[in-house]
């Protein structure tokens, strides 16, 4: 079945059927029984023809560069609920921290003629810039701020700060913060700066903050929490870049005191509010984002230039919620 077929059996002419199929003008009578002939015969367009024709897929690609499933299938939930009512379709690709696999996957994707793509967790290969403003198909960074190309993140630094401060530390307490280890600066240095800022504003002893780092994974957490419980134990609290980390810094806190957590164990505290560590290690002081909530507002900014054809650099940054302190 062509548009040629139905235009003959619909009565019109085959740019009639092609202005029906792309949204163009034509009389209701026309658009009646366009629709009528289709129904009929059950035509399905092209979609290669269609990309061909409007130099649009109506399909936008979402790359995943980090695995943290609670905030990773927030973000790409509220990504689809606003794409689905907007009819514009998501490719998903997951690329981890690989960075030529990156690189690769954005290139395939501007390839096929994508309309828009969504980097979560991570920025462009800075390489690539070109290429993509070359392209001048929107780019959107969910996480992370990059200058010339569009952003919504939380305010991890603020947030870190909050956190710090809301903990009950004294200037004589002993703190340990479990930095994020990799390229991710929202989750590093950001958060990091803040809450050693709250830590100062208290008036803590400098000597008695230590700092190490941690992959993302819950068994990173227990090896480093490990380690350094090993050679010093008298902490009053463990701080942790992410709610992963966190629980596997409970993990080794537990094997260290006891399941009980004995009085003079330290506490944790997280980022992320994680429910399923909530449910199972107890509540612990953290900071709770609206994860459905940043994705939704990312495919309205990148909805936004695709019906208006522009390429900006919008920044936005949302709240958050100290909870469990």
């Amino acid at each position: 079945m062509t548009n040629g077929e139905v235009a003959e059996l619909a009565g019109v002419s085959s740019a009639a059927v092609s202005r029906y199929l792309n949204g163009g003008y034509l009389s209701e009578e026309k658009r009646q029984r366009i629709a009528a002939a289709i129904e009929e015969t059950g035509y399905v367009p092209s979609a290669n023809a269609r990309i061909l024709r409007t130099k649009k897929s109506d399909t936008v690609g979402v790359i995943l560069t980090r695995a943290d499933e609670s905030a990773m299938s927030g973000v790409v939930s509220g990504i689809e609920k606003y794409f689905f009512a907007s009819d514009y379709g998501t490719s998903i690709a997951y690329v981890g921290d690989d960075v030529k696999e990156l690189s690769k996957t954005m290139r395939s994707l501007l390839e096929r003629q994508i309309d828009g793509i969504i980097l979560v967790s991570s920025a462009p290969i800075p390489g690539d810039m070109d290429l993509y403003l070359r392209a001048r198909v929107p780019v959107m960074v969910v996480g992370q701020h990059v200058r010339d190309l569009c952003s919504v993140r939380f305010d991890n630094s603020g947030a870190a700060y909050d956190l710090a401060s809301a903990l009950g530390c004294t200037p004589e307490s002993r703190v340990a913060y479990i930095d994020a280890a990799g390229r991710y600066r929202s989750f590093g240095a950001d958060r990091r700066k803040g809450f050693l800022a709250g830590l100062e504003r208290i008036g803590l002893n400098q000597e008695h903050i230590s700092v190490r780092t941690a992959g993302f994974s819950v068994d990173d957490g227990y090896r480093t929490v490990s380690e350094l419980l090993s050679k010093q134990a008298d902490f009053d609290f463990i701080s942790c870049a992410t709610d992963t980390i966190a629980a596997g810094a409970i993990k080794a806190i537990r094997e260290r005191f006891g399941s009980s957590f004995a009085a003079r164990a330290p506490r944790v505290s997280g980022f992320g509010n994680d429910p399923i560590l909530q449910a199972t290690a107890g509540p612990i002081p953290t900071v709770s984002f609206d994860y459905e909530e940043c994705g939704v507002k990312a495919a309205e900014i990148m909805v936004d230039q695709l019906k208006d054809r522009t390429v900006s650099s919008v920044s936005l940054v949302l709240g958050y919620r100290i909870v469990g302190a």
